[in-house]
Formats: structure tokens, sequence, C-alpha cells
């Protein structure tokens, strides 16, 4: 039977050792997990199968690995800052000034 809820799901991939909430049996942070052997395996997989794809066969793409917490400059001067929209913070920003996400 397929799974019907999240919950169903994240104890399957408990089960069989592909993911674990972070620091679970601690009580860590919310929203961190950690991998086990087998979530190890696919998630390189997808990373290798996405990289393929994105960078090496395309040719108006660079791979590139780099930190997301860098100087705010860096974001500044490359035009991130001017043109990047995060709707989750978009949505909390609206419902805090009283107004409607849809």
């Amino acid at each position: 039977m397929p799974a019907q809820t999240m919950d169903q799901i994240v104890g399957l991939c408990k089960r069989r050792g592909f993911i674990f909430a972070g620091s679970d049996l601690l009580r860590g942070p919310a929203g961190t997990y950690d991998y086990g052997p087998l979530g190890v395996e696919l998630k390189n997989n997808l990373k290798a199968a996405w990289w393929r794809a994105n960078v090496y066969e395309r040719d108006d793409m660079e791979g590139l690995d780099a930190a997301i917490l860098m100087n705010p400059l860096v974001w500044k001067y490359s035009g991130h800052e001017e043109t990047f929209v995060d709707p989750m913070w978009t949505a909390r920003s609206a419902r805090a000034a009283g107004g409607r996400t849809r």
C-alpha cells in the first residue's frame, strides 16, 4: 500500500536507513536531516545526475560550488539582491502587514 502521509514516508525512510531527522535522539534542530548509508548513495546519485544534465550537457552553464553565506556586497554586485524573490518571505511579509497572500 502506498504511503498516504508525509509521516508514513518519513517512517519508511527511517526504517530503511535513508534519512533521519537531524540528531533525532537528542532533539536536534528542526528541518535538518542526517543521511544513512542508502540516503548518502541516493543523494550523491541525484546530485551527479543533476550536475551532468545541467553543467556537462549544456553549453550555457558553468559549475560553481560556493557558500550561500557571503558578504552582502557579493549579492548586491552580482545582481541577485535586486532580482531574487523568496515566495516564503513575501508571504510572511504580507501576512505581517495584514495583507493576503492569494
